[in-house]
């Protein structure tokens, strides 16, 4: 196991799985703009690592994450626009075009752009008491970080609304029953779950999981037409791996298949 840890992140990679813990439990793990920074280098690092098949995200102590930090001495509160497409914008998009799954542990509060970063994620886990709020209403803002793209594809326009105008608290469970995650899980085995997800992730052919989150997001702006042209392209270039010609050998023999990423 290897680990980086810098002020306010911490980067542990093992096993093809790479976890990345927001670090300001003191603060809920709220993002500055040293955090964005930090997480940036933690994702250059997952860039330089080959072996890795599955990312993490999980925030330390008693929340995921609650937002931005109102109080960050560089946030410039007269030009939000920047620091929406200098950090923001620009993680949401790399976690969601990154080939790697990416998993996020929503312990706690997951408020604000801290319940979107989570929404980001191809799959998200939350403990079953952990509060989720789209907090941006009660300083008179709307969703930021992708979340008024995420919250009405995932529940409709009515229940979308309904949280980004009200700023309701959602507990995990509540999330899970609506739609908005994978999966809600006793508080206590979050982190073995997740743990436990990133590594039956790990273990499967990571060449086809990046295709399929690809063809995912595409569907969102793809006629029919064009999504099954797109699935015939990809399935062209998967047929040809090493790891479908050992996943039908393993199927044909009655046997588990050893993917190798090839």
């Amino acid at each position: 196991m290897s680990r980086t840890e810098l002020t306010q992140v911490i980067y542990e990679s093992n096993q093809g799985i790479a976890k990345i813990t927001l670090n300001r439990p003191e603060k809920l793990n709220s993002f500055t703009t040293q955090m964005h920074a930090e997480i940036r280098s933690a994702l250059d690092l997952v860039d330089q690592d080959p072996s890795i098949r599955v990312v993490l995200i999980t925030g330390a102590g008693k929340g995921f994450c609650a937002g931005q930090d109102l109080a960050d001495p560089e946030l410039q509160l007269d030009n939000l626009a920047q620091t929406l497409e200098q950090n923001y914008n620009p993680l949401i998009a790399r976690l969601t075009s990154m080939p790697q799954v990416v998993i996020a542990a929503v312990n706690g509060v997951a408020a604000g752009a801290g319940f979107n970063l989570a929404l980001a994620a191809d799959l998200t886990l939350a403990g079953k008491k952990a509060s989720l709020t789209q907090a941006f209403i009660r300083i008179g803002l709307l969703p930021d970080a992708g979340g008024t793209w995420f919250l009405p594809k995932k529940v409709g326009l009515q229940k979308a609304l309904g949280l980004a105008m009200t700023g309701k608290k959602i507990s995990g469970e509540e999330a899970d029953q609506m739609g908005l995650i994978w999966k809600a899980v006793d508080d206590e085995s979050l982190m073995d779950e997740a743990q436990q997800l990133a590594e039956d992730l790990a273990a499967l052919p990571s060449l086809a999981l990046a295709e399929i989150k690809t063809a995912m997001y595409a569907a969102n702006n793809n006629t029919l037409e064009q999504q099954l042209d797109l699935e015939a392209a990809a399935q062209n270039r998967l047929g040809t791996s090493q790891d479908f010609r050992e996943g039908v050998s393993a199927f044909l023999e009655k046997r588990p298949a050893q993917f190798k990423g090839q």
